[in-house]
């Protein structure tokens, strides 16, 4: 045993003062394909990793397997060694007659890799442990992170550090020999809108939505009000795979929730909104592991009748003013859409109309055209044969005899 240890570091060593000993980088869980130039053609051929026996093909064809893990995913390719989904264990030092291959297996992840806003995430990005280089990572906006004991750990995430983080392991000369991406998604914030406003009598959506569907579990959540006490909201509930609103002993005639797309949009609609209503409100969400996010905005409600003092009021109260629970200004551009639309239908009917008048007397005239027309072409048919006749025959006519007393006025 200390024997084949001291010929692999006098190998190594060796290929490394020379320069004939090549580094190789390949990611864990993808194929790596080394050569060797060296094997003469037709001669045996044999693979070692650190000496010890990976494959070899006597000049007969006949293989034989090492008894090394790595043996049970390579194969000979004519003289290049082949490995399936390399794993770190496979590392070290290759040799093939003359020919030395130093194998390093990189791999990179970040730990958790779907991170909650304002939280934390560990990069790692790892490389053999005999490697002398440095790793760094750069962030989706160019910033650079150094790596300390192989991790780099990221606090208090925002929606900047979303995308692709890059692990750049550089060797000893400062040269970069590899790089890995790592993806990173953040879930969050949760936004609202600073303020709603509404009118007494009226109704009011309190927004509540993330950025992009949630990539992680969500278990809860709720609608809560620090001043409004009296107003019972529904409850996030997870089932199974799903997200639902539970709204057990909630009043749906003075709030509503929907159920589409509970994984983005959360938002609650007030009904009959008064001035007791006013105040704010919060959203939160749960997530699994306990976590969570939150959002407030503040209510308005605003008086429907001008008061006393503000002497004749705001004219945009009027058309707030609820009729049956919808603002007058929705009533007024539903009357309107309809005047409009049922002009609209006159107007095509009278049009329609005028051109079915005009149709019947465009083909009574037609009609009467080709009667015309028919009889002109009887006679012109006619005369044709008659001339057709007279031609033939090539007799001109004999005029018709003159009456007698016409003869004696020619006697004369």
């Amino acid at each position: 045993m200390f024997r084949s240890k001291n010929i692999l570091w006098i190998t190594f060593a060796f290929c490394v003062t020379t320069g004939s000993c090549e580094d190789v980088y390949q990611q864990s869980g993808t194929d790596v394909k080394m050569d060797c130039p060296s094997a003469k053609p037709n001669a045996e051929i044999e693979w070692k990793l650190n000496n010890v026996l990976v494959l070899g093909i006597s000049t007969t064809g006949r293989e034989r397997k090492g008894s090394l893990h790595v043996s049970q995913r390579a194969r000979i390719e004519k003289t290049s060694l082949k490995i399936t989904a390399v794993k770190s264990e496979d590392s070290g030092v290759y040799t093939c007659s003359t020919t030395t291959h130093k194998l390093y297996v990189v791999s990179a992840h970040a730990n958790p890799s779907s991170v909650l806003y304002s939280t934390g995430t560990n990069l790692n990005c790892d490389v053999t442990k005999d490697f002398k280089g440095t790793i760094c990572w750069t962030a989706p906006d160019s910033k650079s992170y150094s790596q300390s004991k192989s991790m780099t750990v990221v606090e208090s995430v925002t929606s900047d550090n979303a995308g692709l983080w890059t692990c750049h392991i550089t060797d000893v000369n400062g040269k970069e020999v590899f790089k890995l991406n790592v993806k990173i998604t953040v879930v969050g914030p949760l936004n609202t809108t600073e303020e709603v406003t509404t009118y007494e009598g009226g109704i009011a959506e309190l927004p509540c939505f993330l950025p992009a569907p949630s990539t992680l579990p969500i278990t809860g959540g709720s609608w809560t009000s620090e001043t409004a006490s009296h107003i019972s909201f529904p409850a996030l509930m997870r089932t199974n795979s799903d997200v639902k609103w539970n709204s057990t002993g909630v009043s749906t005639d003075k709030v509503t929730v929907r159920d589409e797309q509970l994984n983005k949009y959360f938002n609650v609609t007030l009904k009959r909104v008064n001035a007791d209503d006013a105040g704010v409100y919060v959203c939160s969400l749960v997530f699994e592991g306990g976590k969570s996010l939150s959002a407030k905005l503040k209510l308005t409600v605003l008086k429907t009748t001008p008061t006393p003092d503000n002497g004749s009021g705001d004219s945009n109260v009027t058309w707030y003013t609820p009729v049956s629970g919808v603002p007058l200004w929705v009533w007024v551009a539903v009357a309107v859409s309809t005047v409009f639309l049922v002009v609209i239908i006159i107007l095509i009917y009278c049009r329609n109309k005028r051109m079915k008048r005009k149709m019947k007397k465009l083909k009574s005239k037609q009609l009467s055209l080709k009667s015309r027309v028919y009889c002109t072409c009887g006679r012109a048919d006619n005369s044709r044969v008659q001339g057709k006749e007279s031609t033939r025959t090539g007799k001109r006519e004999r005029p018709p005899s003159l009456p007698r007393h016409q003869y004696s006025y020619l006697n004369e």
